[in-house]
């Protein structure tokens, strides 16, 4: 026969939940109560406000970093490739070559891969002489790099590479055109770094070919120093008929570069050189690395600085509710108790203040037309003048993983804000607060 319990043994083994609704709205009731009852509700409403903007900030400026990042890479990788392959054969025939684009470009995030020819050397056009990057292209992977193709002004891709071996038509950019005074029609001679052998000596090899268009990118060293050749053309002018012997490749998103690497050198299957675009611009890549670290690592301390008037809030709000503790401690409220009525008091300000933090930010960032226009119209100027900065509009990105951590850094540095407050009104000693009540 099981024992009866008498009332006070029952009663004993009866208490509120460990964040049941008892403490949830004592909390709520803390944090609202006017100044006269002890309570920090104006201090909340600031600290709330404070957390809002602070992460509010992050997620916008971290957005738009990621835009400009985005804007940037396309714009100074649209006329390169996002990693290079070639074959660590000397001279490697034609077949191996296509046996070798064709396995990289199987690799998972790879878009495209092609091969072609690139060489430093000078032009010459109208009596003046300039210095030139010749790309050697097939026409059907210059028509895919879309900076190039989409940005004709002068001229088009259609009579590029057909003709005899390729043909005699190339493309150049504005900066070159307007430096040689060319347009489409005229003809510019290119000079081949390899000089030819003869009985009375050696002679530089140069041939006249016919621009066939004109692009504008809006990189000045693009459009200043690029000139595209077939690579049929290319081969045989530059490298006395060999077949070009390195690939280009270009990847779905740049950033898969270090992730790509191993997989791509596992897919060749023989020995080959990999170079990336942050190999070849190192300088920049390293900038803008250092940008984003950077300006994370300040936004942290920004959130941070912003959560200490919740922690002031939190100190005025124990000191204020010394007497209520010693109260609810003699009624049989536990320490543990306690300290959870204040932690989720302070914890409520946090979580609400990065929620609507960062509802604003990703609001703000989808309208960020919107705000640019009204800024314009009140500046009555052009944020990003297109002959300036490359584009004509505030790029933002925004990335739902950093969002997320943006989110966790505000609720983790305000729940430990408020941990030691609370953590104090749990170890109230009730006599010692009511002694002189």
């Amino acid at each position: 026969m099981q024992p009866v319990l008498d009332t006070h043994q029952r009663d004993t083994h009866k208490g509120a939940p460990p964040f049941g609704k008892f403490e949830r709205k004592l909390s709520m009731r803390y944090l609202g109560a006017r100044k006269s009852e002890g309570g920090v509700g104006l201090i909340s409403v600031l600290s709330f406000l404070c957390i809002m903007l602070a992460i509010f900030a992050m997620v916008t400026i971290m957005s738009i970093m990621n835009g400009f990042r985005e804007t940037t890479l396309a714009l100074t990788l649209g006329t390169d490739g996002h990693m290079y392959v070639a074959s660590a054969q000397a001279n490697p025939p034609e077949d191996q070559i296509e046996d070798l684009r064709a396995r990289v470009q199987s690799v998972t995030g790879v878009d495209i891969a092609f091969p072609f020819t690139q060489h430093e050397t000078f032009i010459q056009a109208s009596g003046r002489n300039a210095g030139a990057r010749v790309v050697g292209i097939a026409n059907r992977h210059l028509q895919s790099m879309t900076l190039i193709s989409e940005n004709l002004i002068v001229g088009d891709l259609n009579s590029f590479g057909t003709g005899l071996n390729g043909g005699d038509k190339i493309i150049i950019g504005i900066g070159m055109a307007n430096g040689l005074g060319l347009t489409v029609g005229d003809k510019l001679t290119i000079y081949s770094p390899i000089l030819k052998t003869t009985p009375f000596g050696s002679r530089p090899v140069f041939k006249a070919y016919e621009i066939g268009g004109v692009f504008d990118t809006g990189l000045v060293l693009a459009d200043s120093m690029n000139v595209y050749m077939p690579l049929e053309q290319a081969e045989l002018f530059f490298q006395q008929g060999r077949a070009a012997s390195e690939i280009q490749l270009r990847l779905e998103d740049p950033d898969m570069i270090h992730a790509l690497k191993p997989l791509i050198r596992e897919a060749a299957g023989v020995p080959i050189f990999v170079l990336t675009w942050e190999d070849k611009n190192s300088g920049f890549a390293t900038a803008l690395r250092t940008e984003q670290i950077a300006m994370r690592f300040i936004f942290m301390i920004v959130v941070v600085i912003a959560v200490f008037p919740v922690l002031a809030a939190m100190i005025m709000l124990v000191k204020n509710k010394g007497k209520d503790i010693a109260i609810l401690r003699t009624i049989g409220a536990t320490s543990s108790s306690v300290m959870r009525v204040f932690l989720m008091s302070g914890a409520m300000i946090g979580v609400l203040g990065t929620f609507a933090g960062v509802v604003l930010g990703i609001l703000f960032c989808i309208n960020i037309g919107f705000v640019q226009s009204i800024i314009e119209a009140i500046t009555g100027t052009d944020l990003f003048p297109p002959e300036a900065y490359g584009i004509d509009h505030l790029p933002v990105k925004i990335v739902p993983l950093e969002v997320f951590w943006v989110s966790f850094w505000g609720f983790l540095v305000s729940a430990l804000a408020t941990f030691f407050p609370a953590l104090t009104a749990s170890k109230i000693d009730p006599v010692e607060a009511l002694r002189y009540e």
